[in-house]
């Protein structure tokens, strides 16, 4: 968790980021039926999955605006520069596979391997779509937050990027919690 917080704290604009990203994972994993062992592998990757931010410059990160297709691309080594700062520490959970392609896509579209289906192990499918519905629900410095409901059609349109089960499991823990509400 304290490096999570390290990591935010490198960028105004997802202050309290990993936080929200394990919850909405671990509810994903929940429901998915995923075992303990795999919750605490989550939620270390959660914690963990921006970590490589930290080697991307500080006027990238919070450029009050849209990112130009250089700046983008230097944004997309995160999850590499991630997995290099951890490749010398030993971990009992398999989290570099989380915190490599937690931006890959079921279709094939992400980054930045352009993983596609089943290559992807679930653990960064889960990551990746919390990892989306948070950014889609965070004000960003180009953009405002969205509602949830709005993040949610938003997320339809896109609903692809996920394996089905779990897209499908992640719109059940996100309406039970908007009902306990």
């Amino acid at each position: 968790r304290d490096w999570g917080q390290s990591i935010e704290s490198a960028d105004a604009y997802t202050h309290g980021h990993c936080e929200r990203v394990a919850t909405y994972s671990l509810a994903v994993a929940c429901a998915l039926g995923l075992d303990e062992a795999e919750l605490t592998t989550i939620r270390l990757g959660a914690y963990l999955h921006d970590v490589g931010k930290v080697r991307v410059p500080h006027e990238i990160l919070n450029k009050p605006g849209r990112l130009t297709r250089e700046e983008f691309e230097v944004i997309q080594l995160h999850p590499v520069y991630g997995v290099e700062l951890l490749a010398a520490i030993e971990f009992p959970w398999d989290i570099k596979p989380i915190i490599r392609w937690h931006h890959e896509r079921y279709d094939g579209t992400g980054y930045p391997d352009r993983l596609k289906g089943d290559e992807i192990p679930v653990n960064a499918q889960i990551i990746c779509i919390a990892d989306v519905f948070d950014a889609l629900t965070t004000t960003r410095s180009y953009r405002p937050a969205m509602s949830h409901r709005e993040a949610l059609l938003k997320m339809e349109e896109s609903r692809g990027w996920w394996r089905p089960d779990v897209y499908q499991a992640f719109i059940r823990s996100v309406t039970r919690a908007a009902e306990a509400a």
